[in-house]
């Protein structure tokens, strides 16, 4: 999807929600939309050339209300989330040593549950989060 269009549906979607469409959030999505899973740190150092008043509180704080609208997706590794807009479910890579952060298409890892564990739960999602070392890491190790 362009990006001008996932822009136009995010703040549908903030708005549909009941949320403000700021200056501050339209600039964190568009630096979503640049960046690759970036955490709340690359963001805020990525912003403040720009928005030399913007704080890192700021930051966190928009990301944090944009994903419990729906409209971000947050994944927790180690100390840091790292955060991305997505339309349709994917799977991920999470390099151990630089901390690359990859999608990896649903359809190129696949997950069947048992018949004993589909009884027992509705499932809504899956997600799987492959670690280890990306091509560039495992180079130099």
């Amino acid at each position: 999807m362009m990006k001008e269009n996932m822009i136009d549906l995010v703040i549908e979607k903030i708005k549909e929600k009941g949320g403000r469409v700021t200056i501050q959030r339209l600039a964190i999505i568009n630096v979503l939309l640049k960046l690759d899973h970036p955490t709340a740190e690359e963001i805020f150092q990525f912003m403040k050339k720009e928005f030399p008043t913007l704080s890192f509180t700021t930051v966190y704080n928009t990301l944090h209300s944009l994903h419990e609208m729906g409209i971000l997706r947050e994944y927790h590794f180690g100390e840091a989330s790292r955060f991305e807009m997505a339309e349709k479910d994917h799977h991920h890579f999470l390099c151990y040593s630089c901390g690359r952060m990859e999608d990896i298409d649903e359809e190129e890892v696949r997950i069947f549950p048992s018949e004993q564990v589909a009884a027992r739960f509705d499932f809504v999602a899956k997600e799987v989060v492959l670690k280890g070392f990306c091509e560039n890491c495992k180079e130099t190790s």
